[in-house]
């Protein structure tokens, strides 16, 4: 009761009996009104149309993260060449002991003014033939000769094959680049490449470098693997520059790679590429 008058009760409807299963309304009988109203994805969307749209929805999103993955590298790129120019430059106006402070040997002998730019673990890598096969008839004779061993008399008549060569690790030691040579330190062997008897250098994205040598009859070279790939490479180009006088033309040629790369620069994804209009 509220100032003598009774209080009005509402009465609240009995629930609707309705399901949902995604985009798919079901009702009891003599629900069929209460779907009318209900709220599909999309206003005022069919089921095919939402489908449709939630399609095209992730095939943007799935663009956008490409393009966005695409962005990230050419950003690592361009900041590793900017931080490249800048230690070439400081070294081209005369500040390459500011650059390289690190007086240690790592175990290998310095000449005078020498110094290390790099050390590091990697393969020797070097030409290997494969063994050379042999295939054909036979001929002729046999005899035993001490015990089980036989010797073979009379035509033979088969094919030599001469196994192919290829680049593969034979070792495996400390390297040492400095501003004159590159040193190899192996479990099997040593080897050393001045810079100023290097005929050709090349590297792989991989993570190797192979050099050709005056007077030497095949290329050797080494591996350290694609993580390292990047800077390792630097490092060998830096101090062939050093050695070799040549910093003003490895400058340059990091300009134009710098400037190919803002040439190749990927589009942003688009803002809001995660929903449609």
């Amino acid at each position: 009761m509220t100032g003598g008058r009774p209080e009005r009760r509402s009465h609240a409807s009995p629930p609707k009996k309705v399901w949902w299963f995604g985009d798919i309304c079901l009702v009891a009988r003599g629900e069929l009104s209460s779907c009318a109203t209900a709220p599909l994805y999309g206003e005022g969307m069919g089921f095919f149309e939402a489908r449709k749209q939630r399609q095209a929805a992730k095939v943007a999103a799935k663009q956008a993260a490409q393009q966005q993955a695409q962005l990230q590298d050419w950003q690592q790129n361009a900041d590793s060449l900017d931080a490249m120019l800048e230690i070439v430059r400081d070294c081209r106006n005369g500040k390459i002991s500011e650059q390289f402070t690190d007086t240690g040997d790592y175990g290998f002998m310095l000449k005078k003014g020498e110094f290390a730019v790099a050390y590091l673990q990697v393969g020797f890598l070097e030409n290997v033939r494969a063994p050379t096969k042999y295939s054909g008839g036979y001929g002729g004779v046999s005899f035993p000769i001490f015990g089980k061993v036989r010797l073979n008399a009379g035509k033979t008549g088969g094919k030599i094959t001469q196994g192919t060569e290829s680049i593969n690790a034979t070792d495996q030691g400390p390297l040492l680049i400095t501003n004159q040579r590159i040193m190899f330190a192996g479990t099997k062997r040593s080897h050393e490449w001045r810079f100023d008897k290097m005929m050709s250098c090349s590297h792989s994205p991989e993570g190797s470098s192979i050099f050709a040598m005056t007077g030497a009859a095949k290329p050797t070279g080494v591996a350290y693997g694609k993580k390292a790939a990047t800077e390792v490479q630097f490092r060998i180009e830096l101090a062939s520059a050093i050695a070799l006088d040549t910093l003003d033309r490895y400058e340059a040629e990091l300009v134009a790679e710098r400037t190919q790369l803002d040439a190749d620069r990927p589009l942003p994804p688009p803002p809001n590429s995660s929903t449609t209009s």
